[in-house]
């Protein structure tokens, strides 16, 4: 049996092509004492992961041609020869764009066992459940808790981040408002994810359209495309509004390490706003806590994230393409194996 993986072709320039990838079969593993091997069910793709290519992500280095692609999965322990795990465990892990992997159980590969459910697919952990819905609610209610009655905007919407985040102001009493980059997204928002209104910032009276959905302006801003829509929304705050900084979708296909949308800090400085940079590994010891408050909801119906799903490794490139450009709805995922083999 061989392993199959995706590694680097070659740097992306710009946004990424998916000839930037290839497909290799590598040798299986061996597993030693301390060691446990795993079987990918699913790969979670991320935004992120295109400055971690690059080295511009917390934690990660640059890749070189070769290199197997960073991500996270759902998998099962296949063979053990670790204390901590036993084969049949469930867990989400650090491993990378491949069938297989060999991990020591260490802080590198971030490895937290999972309970599987019935009611709840395993991929939710790598989603709704993993690494996007813990952001969202490090965001809500770790730093802006969002007041009774009071208007949340977040961008990217229809996004695992971004929907989250949204549903969960909404179950505290919120009046919520999303942005996303088309009509069908803006429905979905609405529609499924329950929020009260969504705005398509590809219309150009974008701007208009957010004032007249947040009658009593905004109270807190759940960012995560920064650039020129930060500015935009920013006008609109309240005083001593909150700004939550979270993704910066603008600017993850900038080639030169820094680049950046200068900000009119004038607007910030006037409205006296409370910006509060998230980073989610920060929060990493709160995920209990958030099932603790996700699981609930999302058996009630009142957490939902839609699934951009593809089946097969090979096509993970393909998807990630899609998911840099924004044309993806939902949580970007990767089917590798079935659930139970």
């Amino acid at each position: 049996m061989r392993n199959l993986q995706i590694q680097l072709a070659r740097q992306p320039e710009g946004a990424p092509k998916v000839d930037d990838f290839r497909a290799a079969a590598a040798d299986m593993p061996n597993v030693r004492p301390g060691t446990f091997l795993t079987r990918s069910i699913a790969l979670s793709l991320d935004p992120y992961m295109r400055g971690a290519i690059a080295g511009r992500h917390m934690g990660h280095t640059r890749l070189n041609q070769g290199d197997v692609i960073y991500g996270r999965c759902v998998a099962e322990v296949m063979e053990s020869k670790h204390a901590g795990y036993a084969a049949g465990d469930i867990v989400v892990l650090e491993s990378g764009w491949q069938q297989f992997y060999l991990s020591d159980g260490g802080a590198r590969d971030q490895v937290r066992k999972v309970v599987r459910r019935t009611d709840i697919p395993l991929s939710a952990h790598v989603g709704v459940l993993g690494m996007p819905g813990l952001t969202a609610f490090a965001g809500v209610e770790k730093l802006a808790n969002p007041a009774l009655g009071s208007t949340f905007v977040v961008t990217a919407a229809a996004g695992p981040v971004g929907g989250t985040a949204g549903q969960l102001a909404k179950a505290k009493g919120c009046r919520v408002v999303g942005i996303a980059g088309s009509d069908e997204k803006c429905r979905i928002v609405t529609a499924e994810y329950g929020f009260d209104a969504c705005i398509n910032y590809k219309h150009a009276d974008w701007p208009a359209r957010l004032k007249a959905g947040c009658p009593d302006g905004i109270d807190t801003y759940f960012d995560n495309v920064g650039g020129e829509v930060l500015d935009q929304i920013v006008t609109q705050l309240n005083l001593r509004g909150k700004v939550v900084m979270c993704g910066l979708m603008s600017q993850y296909n900038r080639i030169a390490d820094g680049a950046s949308h200068g900000h009119n800090l004038g607007t910030f400085v006037s409205k006296r706003a409370q910006l509060l940079g998230l980073v989610v590994y920060d929060y990493a010891d709160k995920m209990t806590e958030f099932h603790k408050a996700a699981i609930p909801l999302m058996r009630a119906g009142r957490l939902s994230i839609r699934e951009d799903r593809v089946e097969g490794l090979e096509n993970a490139p393909a998807l990630f393409v899609k998911l840099i450009a924004g044309d993806n709805t939902g949580k970007a995922l990767v089917g590798i194996a079935p659930e139970r083999a």
